[in-house]
């Protein structure tokens, strides 16, 4: 049911942790250290995490401090929310914008804009 991150989903996370804010170095090492379980449905893709070895808690309460919108050429942006909870990387969720269908391989991540919780700035 777990598994590694694959190399697309791997740049995702990278590019959602290219914004600054505080915290990001914990939630790299947890997702490092993570496996996740993958489901998705047409416009929705969920990457449920596992953090299989032992590492620091997150110390927000924020529950999503990052947001990621990645703007595509020929549909609606694609967002990437990353959830916390009780401290611990808990789930990727990316989202179409306008509920049209996701293909992973195509999304492009040449145009983003980031939205941090204010309680991480």
């Amino acid at each position: 049911m777990y598994r590694n991150l694959n190399n697309i989903e791997k740049k995702w996370i990278d590019k959602l942790l290219d914004v600054d804010f505080k915290g990001k170095d914990i939630l790299a090492e947890q997702i490092l250290k993570s496996q996740v379980a993958y489901k998705k449905e047409y416009a929705f893709i969920s990457l449920k995490f596992n953090v299989i070895n032992n590492t620091g808690k997150y110390p927000y309460s924020t529950r999503v401090p990052v947001e990621m919108r990645a703007y595509q050429d020929e549909s609606a942006p694609i967002v990437f929310l990353l959830h916390i909870i009780d401290g611990l990387v808990n789930e990727l969720e990316v989202i179409s914008a306008d509920s049209s269908e996701i293909v992973e391989s195509a999304i492009s991540l040449n145009r983003v804009e980031y939205e941090v919780n204010k309680e991480v700035l």
